[in-house]
């Protein structure tokens, strides 16, 4: 939610366009307004994700074990088309570009692969007897720590002011 809110908050330059780090809203280049739409809808999508729901109501242990698995397998199938999305935004038109997506995809990938270990974890095991359920529990609540890393680096990481600049024009920023 934050990458969106990152992208939300562009403030157009005044002036006219120039090779230079600056240039209006009106004149960004149609490779950079591309570039923010694609990078506002994998936001978009990371927020419309974010409600992967997992059954808790289970009593039955078979069941909760394979509702379990289903709702990790989610949240990976989400985290791959994230990162396969960030990854398609490079090479950006600029160079800082790039780095804003490496800054945010390098967590998300720790958290995909901590989310991956807890879903083999569930798959591999006969039932799901408590020490099961405690692996899992620890892979998630990494995942969880590191997805959260990558929220807080997204507040940090800023985008060349022409990109800034273009999101207003982007139909995925507004």
């Amino acid at each position: 939610m934050a990458l969106f809110g990152l992208t939300g908050c562009a403030v157009p330059v005044a002036g006219q366009p120039s090779p230079g780090p600056t240039s209006s809203a009106a004149g960004a280049s149609a490779e950079v307004v591309r570039w923010m739409n694609n990078f506002c809808g994998v936001a978009k999508y990371m927020v419309a994700s974010g409600g992967v729901q997992f059954d808790q109501t289970q009593t039955d242990p078979a069941a909760a074990k394979k509702a379990i698995g289903d709702s990790l397998g989610r949240v990976v199938d989400v985290l791959d088309v994230v990162l396969h999305d960030l990854g398609e935004l490079t090479p950006a038109p600029a160079p800082a570009a790039d780095t804003a997506v490496e800054v945010i995809s390098e967590p998300l990938t720790r958290a995909r692969d901590k989310f991956v270990s807890a879903k083999s974890t569930v798959d591999s095991a006969p039932e799901m007897t408590t020490d099961v359920f405690n692996t899992v529990m620890q892979d998630m609540t990494e995942a969880v720590t590191v997805m959260n890393e990558a929220v807080e680096k997204m507040a940090v990481v800023s985008l060349p002011d022409d990109f800034r600049a273009a999101a207003p024009q982007a139909e995925n920023c507004a």
